[in-house]
Protein backbone atom coordinates (compact mmCIF):
# COMPACT_ATOMS: atom_id res chain seq x y z
CA UNK A 1 0.00 0.00 0.00
CA UNK A 2 1.51 3.69 -0.98
CA UNK A 3 2.29 6.02 1.82
CA UNK A 4 1.56 9.69 0.90
CA UNK A 5 3.97 12.22 2.80
CA UNK A 6 3.47 15.91 2.12
CA UNK A 7 0.32 17.62 1.59
CA UNK A 8 -2.82 18.26 -0.32
CA UNK A 9 -1.53 21.18 -2.29
CA UNK A 10 -4.90 22.67 -2.82
CA UNK A 11 -6.12 22.48 0.96
CA UNK A 12 -2.50 24.68 1.55
CA UNK A 13 -4.10 26.92 -1.06
CA UNK A 14 -6.99 27.23 0.42
CA UNK A 15 -5.58 27.59 3.61
CA UNK A 16 -3.31 30.32 2.82
CA UNK A 17 -6.37 32.51 1.04
CA UNK A 18 -7.95 32.41 4.78
CA UNK A 19 -5.29 33.63 6.56
CA UNK A 20 -4.78 35.97 3.86
CA UNK A 21 -8.10 37.27 4.43
CA UNK A 22 -8.38 37.34 7.40
CA UNK A 23 -4.88 39.49 8.05
CA UNK A 24 -6.16 42.14 6.10
CA UNK A 25 -9.50 42.10 7.86
CA UNK A 26 -7.65 43.10 10.79
CA UNK A 27 -5.12 45.55 8.62
CA UNK A 28 -9.07 47.25 7.84
CA UNK A 29 -9.78 47.22 11.33
CA UNK A 30 -7.17 48.56 12.52
CA UNK A 31 -7.68 51.49 10.15
CA UNK A 32 -11.18 52.04 10.86
CA UNK A 33 -10.49 51.66 15.17
CA UNK A 34 -7.83 54.35 14.01
CA UNK A 35 -10.39 56.52 12.57
CA UNK A 36 -12.94 56.25 15.30
CA UNK A 37 -10.34 56.81 18.43
CA UNK A 38 -9.49 60.25 16.44
CA UNK A 39 -12.90 61.66 16.34
CA UNK A 40 -14.49 60.62 19.78
CA UNK A 41 -16.00 63.65 21.83
CA UNK A 42 -14.32 61.57 24.97
CA UNK A 43 -12.50 64.52 26.74
CA UNK A 44 -9.66 64.18 29.45
CA UNK A 45 -7.21 62.85 31.36
CA UNK A 46 -8.41 59.31 30.89
CA UNK A 47 -9.11 60.07 26.83
CA UNK A 48 -5.03 61.15 26.48
CA UNK A 49 -4.06 57.72 27.99
CA UNK A 50 -5.90 55.39 26.14
CA UNK A 51 -5.29 57.52 22.79
CA UNK A 52 -1.42 57.31 23.52
CA UNK A 53 -2.07 53.18 24.34
CA UNK A 54 -3.98 52.87 21.31
CA UNK A 55 -1.26 54.27 18.88
CA UNK A 56 1.33 52.68 21.07
CA UNK A 57 0.49 49.71 22.09
CA UNK A 58 -2.90 48.04 20.90
CA UNK A 59 -3.07 49.62 17.44
CA UNK A 60 0.64 47.92 16.55
CA UNK A 61 -0.60 44.40 17.64
CA UNK A 62 -3.38 44.38 15.12
CA UNK A 63 -0.90 45.46 12.82
CA UNK A 64 1.68 42.83 13.99
CA UNK A 65 -1.09 40.03 14.16
CA UNK A 66 -2.40 41.04 10.82
CA UNK A 67 1.23 40.90 9.40
CA UNK A 68 2.09 38.07 11.13
CA UNK A 69 -1.59 35.84 9.32
CA UNK A 70 -0.58 37.05 5.91
CA UNK A 71 3.40 36.36 6.46
CA UNK A 72 2.17 32.38 7.11
CA UNK A 73 -0.12 32.85 4.45
CA UNK A 74 3.12 33.32 2.67
CA UNK A 75 4.45 30.75 3.69
CA UNK A 76 1.93 28.04 3.07
CA UNK A 77 1.99 29.22 -0.55
CA UNK A 78 5.46 28.73 -0.99
CA UNK A 79 5.20 25.24 0.87
CA UNK A 80 2.59 24.30 -1.66
CA UNK A 81 5.10 25.30 -4.66
CA UNK A 82 7.20 23.40 -2.99
CA UNK A 83 5.29 20.26 -2.49
CA UNK A 84 4.41 20.55 -6.00
CA UNK A 85 7.95 20.42 -7.14
CA UNK A 86 9.10 17.12 -5.08
CA UNK A 87 6.00 15.73 -6.67
CA UNK A 88 6.52 16.28 -9.88
CA UNK A 89 7.30 13.96 -13.45
CA UNK A 90 10.33 11.86 -12.60
CA UNK A 91 9.82 12.18 -8.93
CA UNK A 92 12.99 13.72 -8.27
CA UNK A 93 13.04 16.94 -5.78
CA UNK A 94 13.00 20.58 -7.73
CA UNK A 95 14.41 23.30 -7.25
CA UNK A 96 11.56 25.37 -4.90
CA UNK A 97 9.77 28.35 -6.43
CA UNK A 98 8.91 31.25 -4.84
CA UNK A 99 5.27 31.44 -4.26
CA UNK A 100 4.32 34.83 -4.63
CA UNK A 101 5.22 35.77 -8.30
CA UNK A 102 7.67 34.36 -10.46
CA UNK A 103 11.13 34.08 -9.86
CA UNK A 104 12.64 32.16 -12.68
CA UNK A 105 11.87 34.12 -15.96
CA UNK A 106 11.27 37.77 -17.09
CA UNK A 107 7.89 38.59 -15.91
CA UNK A 108 5.31 41.48 -16.55
CA UNK A 109 2.78 42.24 -13.31
CA UNK A 110 -0.49 41.21 -14.97
CA UNK A 111 -3.12 44.02 -13.93
CA UNK A 112 -2.98 47.61 -14.90
CA UNK A 113 -5.84 48.85 -14.25
CA UNK A 114 -7.62 51.43 -16.20
CA UNK A 115 -5.96 54.26 -14.35
CA UNK A 116 -2.22 52.89 -15.13
CA UNK A 117 -2.17 53.61 -18.83
CA UNK A 118 -0.42 51.91 -21.38
CA UNK A 119 2.24 50.31 -21.20
CA UNK A 120 5.41 52.23 -22.40
CA UNK A 121 9.11 50.71 -23.16
CA UNK A 122 11.90 51.96 -20.89
CA UNK A 123 14.54 54.04 -22.71
CA UNK A 124 17.37 51.35 -23.53
CA UNK A 125 19.34 52.35 -20.44
CA UNK A 126 18.23 53.13 -17.24
CA UNK A 127 20.61 54.76 -14.25
CA UNK A 128 21.21 52.89 -11.69
CA UNK A 129 24.46 53.93 -9.86
CA UNK A 130 24.62 54.58 -6.58
CA UNK A 131 24.52 58.51 -7.03
CA UNK A 132 21.63 58.80 -9.08
CA UNK A 133 19.77 56.58 -6.73
CA UNK A 134 21.01 58.21 -3.36
CA UNK A 135 19.52 61.51 -5.16
CA UNK A 136 16.15 59.74 -4.64
CA UNK A 137 14.35 61.97 -7.50
CA UNK A 138 11.02 59.63 -7.06
CA UNK A 139 8.04 60.24 -8.22
CA UNK A 140 5.05 57.82 -7.04
CA UNK A 141 2.58 57.12 -9.93
CA UNK A 142 -1.40 55.54 -9.54
CA UNK A 143 -0.38 52.61 -7.48
CA UNK A 144 -0.79 52.49 -3.58
CA UNK A 145 2.39 51.69 -2.55
CA UNK A 146 3.54 54.40 -0.42
CA UNK A 147 4.73 51.94 2.05
CA UNK A 148 6.93 50.25 -0.38
CA UNK A 149 8.70 53.57 -1.88
CA UNK A 150 9.05 55.25 1.44
CA UNK A 151 10.93 52.30 2.66
CA UNK A 152 12.94 52.58 -0.52
CA UNK A 153 13.90 56.06 -0.26
CA UNK A 154 14.67 55.01 3.24
CA UNK A 155 17.21 52.72 2.13
CA UNK A 156 18.54 54.84 -1.16
CA UNK A 157 19.27 57.61 1.57
CA UNK A 158 21.29 55.53 3.66
CA UNK A 159 23.30 53.00 1.50
CA UNK A 160 22.28 53.68 -2.30
CA UNK A 161 25.31 51.35 -3.00
CA UNK A 162 23.15 49.05 -1.71
CA UNK A 163 20.25 49.44 -3.90
CA UNK A 164 22.60 49.89 -6.77
CA UNK A 165 24.05 46.40 -6.25
CA UNK A 166 20.91 44.70 -5.84
CA UNK A 167 19.74 45.62 -9.22
CA UNK A 168 21.19 44.27 -12.64
CA UNK A 169 20.76 44.84 -16.17
CA UNK A 170 20.98 41.69 -18.54
CA UNK A 171 22.42 41.70 -21.69
CA UNK A 172 18.62 40.57 -23.32
CA UNK A 173 17.31 44.07 -21.84
CA UNK A 174 15.80 42.88 -19.16
CA UNK A 175 16.45 43.97 -15.12
CA UNK A 176 17.00 41.63 -12.58
CA UNK A 177 15.92 42.70 -8.69
CA UNK A 178 17.43 41.10 -5.60
CA UNK A 179 14.88 40.79 -2.97
CA UNK A 180 14.48 38.83 0.17
CA UNK A 181 11.99 36.16 0.93
CA UNK A 182 12.36 35.43 5.04
CA UNK A 183 16.60 36.75 4.43
CA UNK A 184 16.97 34.24 1.79
CA UNK A 185 17.37 36.04 -1.98
CA UNK A 186 14.95 35.63 -4.45
CA UNK A 187 16.23 37.27 -8.07
CA UNK A 188 12.89 38.98 -9.89
CA UNK A 189 13.87 39.21 -13.62
CA UNK A 190 11.06 41.87 -15.33
CA UNK A 191 10.76 43.31 -18.90
CA UNK A 192 11.65 46.80 -20.03
CA UNK A 193 8.30 48.03 -20.19
CA UNK A 194 5.78 49.21 -17.66
CA UNK A 195 2.59 51.60 -17.12
CA UNK A 196 2.78 54.66 -18.11
CA UNK A 197 1.40 55.92 -14.52
CA UNK A 198 3.58 53.60 -12.52
CA UNK A 199 6.81 55.37 -10.03
CA UNK A 200 9.13 56.90 -12.24
CA UNK A 201 11.54 60.49 -11.73
CA UNK A 202 10.05 64.17 -11.23
CA UNK A 203 9.21 64.17 -14.87
CA UNK A 204 7.37 60.60 -14.79
CA UNK A 205 9.73 58.81 -16.84
CA UNK A 206 11.05 55.54 -15.92
CA UNK A 207 14.02 55.29 -13.53
CA UNK A 208 15.53 52.86 -10.74
CA UNK A 209 12.54 53.06 -9.06
CA UNK A 210 10.35 52.20 -11.70
CA UNK A 211 12.24 48.71 -11.98
CA UNK A 212 12.22 48.35 -8.14
CA UNK A 213 8.20 49.18 -8.47
CA UNK A 214 7.47 46.60 -11.38
CA UNK A 215 9.82 43.96 -9.57
CA UNK A 216 8.28 44.02 -6.18
CA UNK A 217 4.68 43.63 -7.28
CA UNK A 218 6.19 40.52 -9.25
CA UNK A 219 7.60 39.68 -5.69
CA UNK A 220 4.75 40.27 -3.53
CA UNK A 221 2.52 37.96 -6.11
CA UNK A 222 2.60 39.15 -9.93
CA UNK A 223 -0.09 42.18 -9.39
CA UNK A 224 0.36 46.04 -9.26
CA UNK A 225 -2.66 45.24 -6.67
CA UNK A 226 -0.63 43.12 -4.93
CA UNK A 227 2.13 46.45 -3.71
CA UNK A 228 -1.66 48.52 -2.94
CA UNK A 229 -1.09 49.48 0.73
CA UNK A 230 0.56 47.87 3.35
CA UNK A 231 3.49 48.85 5.78
CA UNK A 232 7.33 49.95 5.41
CA UNK A 233 8.74 47.79 7.89
CA UNK A 234 7.40 44.68 5.44
CA UNK A 235 8.96 46.46 2.27
CA UNK A 236 12.44 46.97 4.34
CA UNK A 237 12.55 43.37 4.78
CA UNK A 238 11.95 42.39 1.35
CA UNK A 239 14.45 44.85 -0.28
CA UNK A 240 17.44 44.55 3.16
CA UNK A 241 16.79 40.84 4.25
CA UNK A 242 16.91 42.20 7.75
CA UNK A 243 14.33 42.23 10.63
CA UNK A 244 12.57 44.96 10.75
CA UNK A 245 10.07 46.81 13.71
CA UNK A 246 6.68 48.23 14.03
CA UNK A 247 6.62 51.50 16.58
CA UNK A 248 3.95 53.76 17.20
CA UNK A 249 4.72 57.19 18.08
CA UNK A 250 8.43 57.54 19.05
CA UNK A 251 10.21 60.93 20.01
CA UNK A 252 12.35 62.82 17.68
CA UNK A 253 15.73 61.76 19.87
CA UNK A 254 14.44 58.21 19.51
CA UNK A 255 13.99 58.35 16.01
CA UNK A 256 17.79 60.00 15.83
CA UNK A 257 18.96 57.08 17.49
CA UNK A 258 16.81 54.47 15.21
CA UNK A 259 18.45 56.52 11.94
CA UNK A 260 22.25 55.44 13.19
CA UNK A 261 21.31 51.83 13.18
CA UNK A 262 19.18 51.72 9.94
CA UNK A 263 16.79 53.55 7.84
CA UNK A 264 13.32 54.73 9.13
CA UNK A 265 9.58 55.92 7.44
CA UNK A 266 6.93 56.89 9.19
CA UNK A 267 3.08 56.74 8.80
CA UNK A 268 0.61 59.00 8.92
CA UNK A 269 -2.29 59.31 11.01
CA UNK A 270 -6.01 57.96 9.25
CA UNK A 271 -7.90 60.59 7.87
CA UNK A 272 -11.89 60.65 7.69
CA UNK A 273 -11.81 61.49 3.77
CA UNK A 274 -11.90 59.17 1.63
CA UNK A 275 -8.04 58.56 1.58
CA UNK A 276 -7.78 56.82 -1.58
CA UNK A 277 -8.03 60.12 -3.29
CA UNK A 278 -5.56 61.63 -1.18
CA UNK A 279 -6.64 64.80 -2.09
CA UNK A 280 -6.82 66.11 1.88
CA UNK A 281 -4.01 68.20 3.70
CA UNK A 282 -4.02 69.53 7.11
CA UNK A 283 -2.64 72.34 8.21
CA UNK A 284 1.16 71.20 8.47
CA UNK A 285 0.56 69.94 4.72
CA UNK A 286 0.83 66.58 5.56
CA UNK A 287 -0.88 64.03 3.63
CA UNK A 288 -2.89 61.53 5.97
CA UNK A 289 -2.76 57.91 5.24
CA UNK A 290 0.06 58.00 3.86
CA UNK A 291 4.18 56.91 4.21
CA UNK A 292 7.04 59.02 4.38
CA UNK A 293 11.11 58.61 4.32
CA UNK A 294 13.03 59.73 7.00
CA UNK A 295 16.54 61.43 6.08
CA UNK A 296 17.71 63.40 9.18
CA UNK A 297 16.66 64.17 12.60
CA UNK A 298 18.95 67.35 13.43
CA UNK A 299 19.13 70.87 15.28
CA UNK A 300 17.28 73.34 12.24
CA UNK A 301 15.47 76.64 12.34
CA UNK A 302 12.60 76.28 12.92
CA UNK A 303 9.22 79.17 11.83
CA UNK A 304 10.04 81.30 14.80
CA UNK A 305 13.64 81.69 13.64
CA UNK A 306 14.70 79.57 16.81
CA UNK A 307 16.99 76.09 16.72
CA UNK A 308 15.59 73.25 18.03
CA UNK A 309 15.29 69.53 17.19
CA UNK A 310 13.50 68.98 13.89
CA UNK A 311 12.82 65.77 11.74
CA UNK A 312 13.21 66.18 7.54
CA UNK A 313 10.31 64.03 5.76
CA UNK A 314 10.25 63.32 2.02
CA UNK A 315 6.91 62.50 0.17
CA UNK A 316 7.13 59.42 -2.07
CA UNK A 317 4.83 61.57 -4.68
CA UNK A 318 7.50 64.14 -5.81
CA UNK A 319 7.61 67.81 -5.53
CA UNK A 320 5.61 70.21 -7.77
CA UNK A 321 1.73 69.81 -6.51
CA UNK A 322 -0.13 72.30 -4.86
CA UNK A 323 -3.43 72.27 -2.99
CA UNK A 324 -5.66 75.31 -3.22
CA UNK A 325 -4.27 77.91 -1.33
CA UNK A 326 -0.96 77.51 -2.86
CA UNK A 327 0.89 75.30 -0.39
CA UNK A 328 3.27 72.53 -1.52
CA UNK A 329 1.97 68.94 0.07
CA UNK A 330 4.57 67.20 -1.75
CA UNK A 331 8.56 66.96 -1.53
CA UNK A 332 10.35 67.40 1.76
CA UNK A 333 10.21 69.38 4.58
CA UNK A 334 11.37 69.72 7.96
CA UNK A 335 8.87 69.47 10.72
CA UNK A 336 9.27 70.35 14.70
CA UNK A 337 8.26 67.84 17.17
CA UNK A 338 4.67 69.14 17.76
CA UNK A 339 4.22 69.08 14.40
CA UNK A 340 5.39 65.56 13.94
CA UNK A 341 3.64 64.09 16.78
CA UNK A 342 0.71 65.65 15.43
CA UNK A 343 0.36 63.93 12.09
CA UNK A 344 2.45 61.01 12.62
CA UNK A 345 1.31 57.87 14.72
CA UNK A 346 3.96 54.67 13.21
CA UNK A 347 7.42 54.73 13.51
CA UNK A 348 9.48 52.01 10.51
CA UNK A 349 12.72 51.11 11.49
CA UNK A 350 15.31 48.65 9.59
CA UNK A 351 18.91 47.74 8.80
CA UNK A 352 21.30 47.91 6.07
CA UNK A 353 24.04 45.63 5.36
Amino acid sequence: MATFIGANVEELRELASTFDVNGQALETTARDLTARVATSSWEGADQQRFVDDWHSRLRVTLLNASSALQGTANLLRQNAAEQEAASGVGGGIQSPVFARGDSDKPGDPEAYGDDMGPVEDWPEHIDTSAETIGDFRVSQGQVGDCWFLAALGAVASQDPEFLSEHIRENEDGTYTVTFYDDGEPVEITVNPNSPANSAGNYGGEPNWATIYEKASAEFFGGDYEDINSDTSDRAFEAITGNSSDSHGELSLSEIQDALADGPVALGTETSQDDWFFLDKVDEEQIVPNHAYVVTEVAMHENADGDEELMIHIVNPWGPGKTDEHGQSKWGDQWLTEEQYRENFDSVYTGTVG
